[in-house]
């Protein structure tokens, strides 16, 4: 936080004022430092903490294992799978802004990180609504092709049963 003082108007000089920003950095520093802990904020911390850590480890499996694997890497469903995986990734990390402010009680990352996360944030859900949704029409798709190529097989059997 800076400190502006015009020297005219409160009849400092520049040293005053100096001195004066420098007991407010450090009365921030020391208010800073005198956190207390409650119970909530330290359930909060650590539910957040734990679901960052079962994200991350399982996110990480699934990409390892389908970039590992040849066969696993051409089956376009795996595809969405991976790129699901990478958008929790994201957010997962962008998760993290949440520690600071919870312990802390208030924003403390500066208003570029507020926007450039808030930003990020909204782009993963977006991008992971939109992932589920082409997955969805996807299934769909592959679910009505094989029932229709089942429906044509079965009535070109059925013609041939009749013809024998």
């Amino acid at each position: 936080m800076q400190l502006h003082l015009d020297t005219e108007d409160y009849g400092y000089d520049n040293r005053t004022a100096t001195m004066t920003s420098l007991q407010l950095a450090s009365w921030e520093a020391a208010k800073l430092s005198e956190i207390t802990w409650t119970k909530a904020a330290i359930f909060r911390v650590t539910g957040v903490l734990m679901l960052m850590l079962v994200t991350l480890l399982g996110n990480v499996v699934v990409v390892i294992t389908i970039v590992s694997r040849a066969e696993l890497r051409h089956k376009h469903v795996n595809i969405f799978i991976l790129n699901l995986a990478a958008g929790d990734l994201m957010l997962c990390l962008t998760a993290t802004e949440q520690i600071p402010s919870v312990a802390l009680g208030r924003w403390v990352l500066g208003p570029v990180a507020c926007k450039l996360i808030s930003y990020v944030q909204v782009v993963t859900f977006a991008s992971t609504t939109f992932l589920l949704t082409a997955m969805s029409i996807d299934r769909y798709q592959v679910r009505i092709i094989m029932m229709h190529v089942y429906c044509i097989w079965r009535k070109r059997s059925d013609r041939q049963l009749f013809r024998t």
